[in-house]
Formats: structure tokens, sequence, C-alpha cells
């Protein structure tokens, strides 16, 4: 393992000392928790801003924050953004195929 030193204000380390506390572990492991998290947390928003963005797809954004594309496309969900994007060519495709199938 690496050794990393970071600064921190007071407030976060009030925040650490509270979590030590409630899971009974050491500094390092707290710490190493909230960084695992974190950068999950981290890492869908950015994905979240990539698909909005048409910069992902919703497969490319559920890889790049390692979930699921169902979970993916809850999160997006959850957020008001669609995660099924058609456009109006398609859309009219769909309606004329759909058409087709009730005559």
């Amino acid at each position: 393992m690496e050794s990393v030193q970071v600064e921190v204000g007071e407030k976060e380390i009030k925040i650490m000392k509270e979590l030590l506390e409630m899971l009974h572990s050491s500094s390092s492991e707290v710490i190493r928790i909230a960084m695992v998290e974190g950068v999950k947390s981290l890492r869908m928003k950015i994905a979240f801003e990539k698909y909005v963005n048409e910069e992902f797809s919703l497969c490319r954004a559920a890889e790049f924050a390692a979930v699921s594309i169902q979970q993916m496309a809850r999160y997006i969900a959850e957020r008001g953004i669609p995660f099924f994007r058609q456009g109006i060519e398609e859309c009219k495709r769909d309606v004329r195929e759909a058409e087709g199938w009730l005559a």
C-alpha cells in the first residue's frame, strides 16, 4: 500500500472522529471507506453529466460508473432526465411500424 498525506480542516477532523467512534475502526480504514464511497459518487455524477451532455451513451455511462445499466437508468431518471432517447425520425418510424401491426 502507498501512503498519502492530506490536509483537512477542523470540520473534517470532527466528522472523522465521529465516524471512528461509530464504526469502531481505525482512521486509515475510515478514510479508505470514505474515499471509495466518494469515488463511486463522483464517478456517478460525472457519468450523469456526460450522459446529459450526450458525451456518453447510457451503456458507456454505466460502464464508467461501474454500475449496471439498470442502476444508471434509475439514477438518471431519479434526476428527471429520460434515459431513453429517440430522435423524431425514429419515433415516426416506430409509429408507422405500430400502425402496421394494428392494421
